[in-house]
């Protein structure tokens, strides 16, 4: 599966019409063909179980044994993680994803999906392409949500060691150092043809110290601005082993990118830029299509809002008794968290998902960066200001 039918994958969920019947979103590890943690799994389906009643009893247990089939014959060995979603009822739904990478077991039912796991996923694997270089042999791995999809290897053609009458062993170090010059260059063009190619935005090195350092100093400008790590191990360069090793030093680099986010954000709403914070005015800006990236702590965890099952009117904050709009009582809690990743999955804008930012718990913990300034109108927006519309207080 390569990133973009991921892509697709994540917003057909977050695009999935609602119906009272449940959907069932299962995030479980997997470890040699089967689950990792089987007993939490059971035990978390049984609590589940009963919470149901009547009709909705019955869908969830229909929505249930597609999963368990799925579980029991179809886990591929080399899966580290998997995310199942189904539901029965008029419009049934399954999907089943299986990963290169593990995900925590956690299971839930509502009437739509859950897919923070999976936008937790594609922000801290995206895809990326590794270089690795031994004395001997030069490795180009690209990895795709921790899976490999392309392995090229060139080997260091042998040099021959014409001492005595023919090279005096000056020659024969310099002609060395030309070889190994000429290797690495063929390496990095071979690089960029990848990296242009498949319009990867990341880079990682890895390998013999002497030989990435070499490889650093040639790299041209395009790349050196993509390299987001280098991995410095001794050794031959194999794919097992490069990938292992630099999907880490993956995660952490993009780490650093996400509270890099969260700086702009603080950044852009001091100078009274584009940008808004909290759950109030995020959740508006998403609604009203202005989100160019939407920041979230990846302990964001709002209170619930509310919609109405009348006339879909949706807030944030407590909710009524009666509907403001039309006066009905059928109201029903809305998880913010999930509706917020929804909107921003189903326009195509950016996630970041930060860790240990204090930058964004004193904001909140969410906001978004934006495309244009909020106060603007035009022929598609519109006609009452946005921040009137979520009563949010314009910023000083």
């Amino acid at each position: 599966m390569d990133l973009g039918e991921f892509q697709g994958h994540i917003r057909r969920l977050a695009s999935l019409p609602e119906t009272p019947a449940p959907v069932v979103s299962c995030y479980l590890r997997v470890e040699g063909g089967h689950l990792k943690h089987r007993r939490v799994f059971t035990s978390r389906v049984e609590e589940l179980k009963r919470s149901f009643a009547g009709e909705a009893a019955q869908q969830f247990e229909e929505a249930l044994a597609p999963i368990e089939r799925f579980l029991s014959v179809e886990l591929h060995r080399g899966s580290k993680g998997v995310a199942v979603f189904s539901r029965s009822g008029r419009q049934p739904f399954f999907l089943a994803l299986q990963f290169f990478v593990p995900l925590p077991t956690w299971i839930a039912a509502d009437t739509l999906p859950n897919i923070y796991h999976l936008v937790e996923l594609k922000d801290t694997y995206w895809r990326f392409v590794v270089l690795a270089c031994s004395q001997d042999t030069a490795r180009i791995v690209s990895v795709n949500l921790g899976a490999v999809t392309l392995d090229l290897l060139r080997e260091r053609p042998e040099l021959r060691q014409r001492l005595g009458r023919e090279w005096t062993k000056e020659h024969f170090r310099k002609h060395r150092s030309t070889r190994t010059r000429q290797f690495i260059g063929d390496a990095v063009e071979a690089l960029s043809e990848v990296m242009t190619s498949g319009s990867y935005d990341h880079l990682i090195l890895a390998g013999d110290p002497r030989m990435t350092a070499m490889v650093r100093r040639v790299l041209p400008s395009h790349l050196a601005q993509r390299l987001s790590g280098v991995i410095r191990k001794p050794g031959r360069t194999e794919a097992r082993d490069v990938v292992a090793n630099s999907i880490e030093s993956f995660a952490e680099a993009e780490h650093r990118e996400s509270k890099a986010a969260a700086e702009e954000l603080q950044r852009r709403l001091r100078i009274g830029g584009l940008a808004v914070a909290g759950t109030r005015a995020s959740y508006w800006a998403l609604k009203l299509g202005r989100v160019e990236t939407l920041v979230m702590s990846t302990e964001y965890s709002p209170s619930p809002g509310w919609v109405c099952r009348g006339c879909l009117l949706d807030r944030t904050g407590q909710s009524p008794h009666l509907c403001p709009a039309c006066g009905s009582r059928a109201l029903k809690h809305l998880r913010i968290r999930e509706a917020m990743l929804r909107m921003a999955e189903q326009r195509r804008c950016q996630v970041e998902l930060v860790r240990d930012s204090a930058t964004l718990r004193r904001l909140g913990g969410v906001g978004c960066l934006l495309h244009f300034r909020p106060g603007q109108r035009g022929k598609d927006r519109p006609e009452r200001d946005w921040r009137r519309i979520a009563r949010v207080p314009t910023p000083a």
